[in-house]
C-alpha cells in the first residue's frame, strides 16, 4: 500500500464509517492524486472501482472513465485508454463539463465559454486508428472538416483563456508565414500543447471555433470553412505589399489595388461595378497572383482569367450577388 493510500485509510478510520457516496468521492480523489504522482496502476484501480460500482452516479462514472483513459494512456495502455474514452463519450452522464474534460484529455482545445455553451451537445467523437500503435478518440467539431496531415515544427502552447488574434500573431512570429485572417474571425480558446506540430495545434483550436485554414507556399489563410475556396496554383513573381494608407487615407482602394497587382503580372482587370471598398493588407515575398487571389477572396469575391484580362465579380455568397 502506498503512503497516500495509507493516509486515505487512516482518514476514513478517524472519520468513522463513510457513506457509499463518500467512498466513491474518496476513490476519485485518490485516482486524481495518484495519476498526478505517476502511480498509474494505483490510479486505475481506484478509478476502475468507481466505473464498476453499481451505485455510482452517472456523472461521476463518466468522469471516472475519462480519467481512467488518461491514466491508461500515460501507462502505455493505448487500447485500454481508447475503450475508456469511447465509453465516456457514450456515457449517460456526459454533461457539458465532463465532455470538456474529455476533449482536454484527448489533447484537444476548447472554444470560449459562449461558443462552448452553444455547440457542446453537437460535438461528437470518432475512433482514430491512423496511428496504428497509439489509437485514440478524435474530436469531431460540427461544421468543420476532419483533420489533415501536419508538417509544422514542434510548438508548445499553454493558454487557459486566450484570444484568437493573439494566437495568429504568435503563429506568424513562430513560422515567419504571412497570416491572412478573413473579416469577422474572432473567438477565444483554452489549450495546452506540449511539443506538437504548430499546424496541429492551430487546427485543433480553429476547429473548436468553427474555423479552418489553408497553407499555400508562405501564406496561411484563416476563415470559416465555407469561405475557403479550392486552392489554386501560383507562379508569379514575388512582391511585398503594405497597404495601410493610400493618399493619407486609411487602407487601400480595392479597385486600385487589384489593378496594381494585375499590372505586376502584365495583366489588366475588368471589375464588376458592384465591387468597391478598401483593404488593409501587409504581405512579404508573396507571389503577385496569390496576393491577387487573397485580396479577391477575403472580400467575398471571385475571379477568372481570360488571356491577360483578370475578371473580378461578386462571389456567390456575397451581398452584391443577391
Amino acid at each position: 500500500m502506498t503512503s497516500l493510500s495509507a493516509l486515505f485509510l487512516l482518514a476514513s478510520l478517524l472519520a468513522g464509517p463513510a457513506t457509499p457516496k463518500e467512498k466513491l468521492l474518496d476513490l476519485m480523489a485518490e485516482g486524481k492524486t495518484e495519476t498526478d504522482l505517476g502511480h498509474y496502476d494505483v490510479a486505475m484501480r481506484a478509478l476502475g472501482a468507481i466505473v464498476d460500482a453499481p451505485d455510482a452516479p452517472a456523472a461521476l462514472r463518466a468522469e471516472a472513465l475519462v480519467r481512467l483513459g488518461a491514466a491508461g494512456r500515460a501507462a502505455g495502455d493505448f487500447e485500454g485508454a481508447l475503450k475508456a474514452f469511447e465509453r465516456a463519450s457514450k456515457a449517460p452522464g456526459l454533461d457539458r463539463e465532463t465532455k470538456a474534460l474529455l476533449i482536454q484529455a484527448l489533447g484537444g482545445a476548447l472554444p470560449g465559454a459562449e461558443r462552448w455553451a452553444e455547440i457542446w451537445p453537437r460535438v461528437s467523437f470518432a475512433v482514430d486508428r491512423s496511428p496504428a500503435k497509439q489509437p485514440t478518440l478524435a474530436v469531431v467539431w460540427p461544421g468543420v472538416p476532419r483533420a489533415q496531415t501536419y508538417r509544422g515544427k514542434p510548438f508548445t502552447l499553454r493558454h487557459e483563456e486566450g484570444e484568437l488574434q493573439d494566437l495568429f500573431r504568435l503563429i506568424a512570429d513562430f513560422t515567419g508565414l504571412n497570416v491572412v485572417v478573413n473579416p469577422g474571425v474572432r473567438g477565444r480558446f483554452a489549450a495546452r500543447f506540449e511539443n506538437e506540430p504548430w499546424d496541429r495545434c492551430l487546427d485543433r483550436i480553429l476547429s473548436a471555433n468553427g474555423l479552418a485554414y489553408q497553407w499555400e507556399d508562405n501564406v496561411l489563410r484563416i476563415a470559416r470553412p465555407e469561405e475557403l475556396s479550392p486552392q489554386r496554383h501560383f507562379s508569379g513573381q514575388r512582391i511585398d505589399l503594405d497597404w495601410h494608407t493610400s493618399g493619407g487615407a486609411p487602407g487601400r482602394d480595392l479597385r486600385e489595388g487589384l489593378a496594381e497587382l494585375a499590372a505586376v503580372g502584365g495583366a489588366t482587370v475588368a471589375i464588376d461595378p458592384a465591387v468597391k471598398g478598401s483593404l488593409f493588407l501587409k504581405l512579404n515575398q508573396v507571389r503577385w497572383d496569390q496576393a491577387f487571389d487573397l485580396v479577391v477572396q477575403v472580400n467575398g469575391l471571385d475571379w477568372t482569367r481570360d488571356a491577360d484580362v483578370l475578371k473580378v465579380f461578386p462571389g456567390k455568397g456575397s451581398a452584391e450577388s443577391r
